[in-house]
């Protein structure tokens, strides 16, 4: 396994983590056997977040007696400090650790977001406290919005940054680049786009040939696809003149219809979380996680039926996606 420093924080990680998302989907069990590979092969980075229903609890449980030989992340969806700290609280207990590595604030992508973790009594201020109580190693900063992560980046205030990165999602490259030059660390969540690629093994060799990541966390649900993942970026090697061009095809093809969640879209006329449906969709339809994602998409304000068809979004949309389109088949995957 090669080793980076994780920007300021110190932490030497495996460039090939573990993303928790999967893990809801499968018993406790298969959580023990994913840690136990990772041990093997020398994977010592686990990202999970208290919105993961169980994840943290199945993950927690498997830590027990090997908790210190991992880098261990979560994250709080809460903007607020009260909600912060109930949210640090319920993971310490979930985890059974006395402490987090690293606690992320979760998908700040939007200025209002931002603003919000910032303000006095915000998030921010919250997980500040617990640092010092010792209960919180790290601070850092995940989102899927590049221009409000790029804000979030440059107040200086995070240790990491953590963002979609991928052979199709690329417009975060500047946050990445910014974040190096202030020494924080960078993680690259959905590494195969919500496991979009037919070719997955060449998306993960890509981005472990980026420089401006320390660190990707495909989500693993098997000790397969632990041992698959940690022998890749052991013996990776970059794509060769034959292996490229599959990549750039699949690329090219997923751009006529994948939402890079840049959120240009908004604000809909109908107050549709355009972003949001599709990627409670790709949950539902790639991550076989149906049934918590249609009850997300159930508690929705409006969803993808209270479309006017105006056509507003798909005007905004810098990749022009037939937005309109893809909400009613978001709509047919997600209705109960």
């Amino acid at each position: 396994m090669r080793y980076n420093k994780l920007g300021k924080t110190g932490y030497e990680v495996g460039v090939m983590g573990i993303g928790g998302i999967p893990i809801q989907r499968v018993g406790q069990e298969a959580a023990a056997e994913v840690i136990a590979t990772a041990l093997e092969y020398g994977v010592n980075f686990l990202d999970t977040a208290r919105g993961y229903t169980d994840s943290e609890e199945k993950f927690g449980l498997a830590l027990q007696g090997v908790r210190e030989r991992f880098v261990l992340a979560t994250k709080t969806p809460s903007r607020d400090g009260e909600g912060a700290r109930r949210d640090l609280e319920t993971s310490l207990r979930m985890l059974r650790t006395d402490y987090i590595d690293l606690y992320q604030l979760h998908n700040v992508s939007t200025k209002d977001d931002l603003e919000r973790i910032l303000a006095p009594g915000g998030a921010l201020e919250a997980v500040l406290k617990a640092q010092e109580e010792g209960l919180v190693r790290h601070i850092g900063v995940t989102g899927h919005n590049d221009k409000v992560l790029l804000e979030a980046v440059e107040t200086g205030l995070f240790a990491t940054v953590q963002a979609p990165v991928n052979a199709v999602e690329r417009q975060f490259i500047p946050v990445l680049q910014a974040a190096k030059e202030r020494n924080m660390g960078t993680i690259a969540m959905k590494p195969l786009a919500g496991g979009s690629f037919m070719h997955p093994q060449l998306a993960l060799r890509q981005l472990l040939a980026e420089p401006l990541l320390d660190v990707i966390i495909p989500g693993v649900d098997s000790a397969e696809q632990m041992r698959q993942n940690a022998e890749l970026a052991a013996n990776w090697r970059p794509l060769n003149e034959e292996e490229r061009p599959l990549l750039e095809q699949e690329v090219a093809e997923l751009g006529r219809g994948f939402c890079r969640r840049c959120e240009y879209c908004l604000p809909c006329p109908q107050g549709i979380k355009i972003p949001q449906v599709f990627i409670l969709e790709g949950y539902a339809t790639r991550y076989n996680l149906a049934e918590w994602a249609v009850g997300r998409y159930a508690a929705m304000d409006k969803d993808a039926s209270d479309c006017a068809e105006c056509g507003i979004c798909e005007s905004r949309c810098p990749y022009s996606l037939p937005i309109r389109d893809m909400l009613k088949r978001a709509h047919g995957h997600l209705r109960q």
